[in-house]
């Protein structure tokens, strides 16, 4: 029996104000209970639509239900402006626990969105990076033999100073309302490039080469530990080539500080150290474009540019092996 038209009508009318009725913080949170990520996306901002698409949104799920089980409910606790940025927590409580999920709008757009209290659950895909890292420190290791363990903590502590600063200063154009794409891939990896070639230049230039080794194998290392760490939220579908990308940074790592040592002594450190911010730079710069747009050949070419970097590494590993730990620095 068909219904009359004014009863479609009224059923129509009564269900439209609510599709429309929620909020961008609500769509955000109904797109992570249902899954549905089309109940999201038209409230996401331009930049947020690049950085949260749907296959990401879709790994970052499934491990949130693979860790605390399906969503059963959620409810504001509170909400914080600044600016015009207002940032909204909600309590998501789950078959097996209970999480924080943080939604930042602005404008009526979704600009970020972020999990607080998550576990670290160790899998075989998320320790990959870990051991990409550890298989190029024993090659490292296996030439050179005396270890330096007080370098490698140096270096490692290093690291994690650098990622207190880091983000930071490269999340400043999103905080000011920046969303041009192409300046804020080339801001992220030019920050990246400064901080971390300036820390390891002044922590290795006055040091042997095998020290300054260690030092930037250590930093390699705890880049990798930190991936790792993060990395349970990353679906691990390209496991392989997060092993891959850590050996080869941990080697690039290596062979900077064994540049900056040597280049310091024969009175060409600041050069040495203008080079590698710029090849740190484009290397970063296209790691993060792949967050906006992955294109394996650009993968390839930052894969191919640490890769040279780390093999000439082992031209320099002969000298370091035999240099004597006492040095001089000429000017």
């Amino acid at each position: 029996m068909k219904k009359p038209l004014p009863v479609i009508l009224a059923v129509f009318i009564l269900f439209l104000p609510a599709v429309h009725s929620l909020t961008p913080q609500d769509a955000m949170m109904e797109a992570l209970k249902t899954g549905n990520y089309s109940i999201v996306k038209p409230y996401l901002s331009p930049l947020m639509e690049k950085v949260l698409t749907e296959k990401s949104f879709e790994s970052i799920r499934k491990s949130l239900i693979d860790a605390y089980g399906p969503i059963q409910s959620y409810e504001l606790l509170k909400s914080e402006k600044k600016g015009s940025y207002v940032t909204y927590y909600y309590r998501v409580k789950a078959s097996r626990g209970t999480y924080t999920v943080t939604v930042t709008v602005s404008n009526g757009k979704v600009e970020g969105f972020h999990l607080k209290g998550m576990p670290f659950k160790p899998t075989v895909t998320s320790l990959y990076p870990l051991l990409g890292a550890l298989l190029a420190f024993l090659l490292i290791w296996t030439y050179v033999r005396k270890l330096g363990i007080g370098e490698v903590i140096f270096g490692a502590v290093l690291f994690f100073i650098v990622l207190i600063i880091q983000p930071l200063i490269q999340s400043i154009p999103t905080l000011v309302g920046v969303s041009n794409v192409a300046f804020i891939v080339l801001w992220t990896g030019f920050i990246a490039g400064l901080l971390q070639e300036v820390v390891k230049y002044y922590a290795s230039r006055d040091k042997s080469q095998r020290k300054a080794l260690y030092i930037g194998a250590g930093f390699g290392l705890g880049e990798a530990l930190y991936v790792s760490a993060v990395s349970v939220l990353g679906g691990g579908s390209v496991a392989i080539l997060s092993a891959l990308e850590r050996f080869l940074a941990l080697l690039f790592h290596a062979s900077t500080t064994v540049i900056f040592s040597k280049a310091y002594r024969r009175g060409w450190g600041r050069k040495a150290l203008m080079i590698l911010i710029l090849i740190h730079w484009f290397v970063d710069s296209l790691a993060a474009y792949w967050h906006y747009s992955p294109s394996y050949l650009l993968l390839g070419v930052s894969y191919g540019v640490m890769l040279a970097v780390g093999v000439y590494l082992f031209k320099l590993l002969p000298g370091v092996k035999e240099e004597k730990e006492e040095v001089t620095v000429e000017w």
